[in-house]
């Protein structure tokens, strides 16, 4: 009799222990569970595709010119205002060379004011050359050469905004894909305004035009080295 009772009770314990395993991986897988991703519209899917197809072409350019490793850039989307490591940002496009990270404001991308399918692209490729500058470590070399000729100041920066314009035409020379067009890229860079945080000197538009079909015409990053072309031009 005291045999069948101890039985029972040790039955009781185990069954205890199972339950009580039970319930904290329940509890566990629980807590664990992240919630679900808000649904990607259509218009960053294919954003983000084509973000990745031009990175994939810069990957291409500075293996085959020995340009050392490409570190990917980040595609990040935001609404309202966003802190980054750069400050704080507010519509449109922006890169920050802090975290690598191009940041697009969802209200740029799908909102009532939302520029064409065109634009978006022209201003991605743009942003997206920030990115190579900082990766080929231009920025910083044209603060130093300013620090040193603090009159130089404008035409470094001309000289910095005519290389980005021939990374998007060299960008598009390797784009396999059919759009955008090489036109609706040139159109673009005649009327779209200038987005993101952005403090520089715009050169004028038959400047960047010409940068633009250098890197069209181009095979490689050297083709848009600006800061080799003489003062006059």
């Amino acid at each position: 009799m005291v045999r069948m009772k101890f039985g029972r009770l040790n039955r009781l314990r185990s069954l205890c222990r199972v339950s009580g395993a039970a319930l904290i991986l329940l509890i566990g897988a629980s807590c664990g569970r992240s919630r679900p991703a808000p649904e990607k519209s259509g218009a960053q899917q294919d954003l983000e595709i084509l973000f990745r197809r031009m990175q994939a072409v810069w990957n291409h350019l500075f293996t085959a010119g020995g340009a050392g490793e490409y570190h990917m850039a980040r595609l990040e989307f935001f609404a309202g205002e966003q802190e980054t490591p750069c400050g704080k940002i507010s519509g449109g496009i922006h890169y920050c060379p802090e975290n690598r990270a191009v940041f697009v404001s969802r209200s740029w991308l799908e909102g009532a004011n939302r520029p064409e399918a065109g634009v978006r692209s022209y201003l991605l490729a743009r942003t997206l050359a920030r990115h190579v500058q900082h990766e080929l470590t231009i920025d910083e070399r044209v603060e130093k050469a300013i620090a040193a000729n603090p009159r130089r100041k404008d035409e470094l920066l001309r000289r910095r905004e005519w290389q980005a314009e021939c990374f998007v035409g060299l960008w598009r020379r390797h784009h396999e894909e059919t759009e955008p067009a090489a036109g609706a890229l040139r159109q673009t860079l005649q009327s779209a305004a200038p987005q993101g945080s952005e403090e520089l000197l715009l050169p004028p538009v038959e400047g960047r035009l010409r940068w633009f079909e250098r890197g069209l015409a181009s095979n490689e990053i050297d083709a848009c080295n600006v800061f080799a072309e003489p003062p006059s031009r």
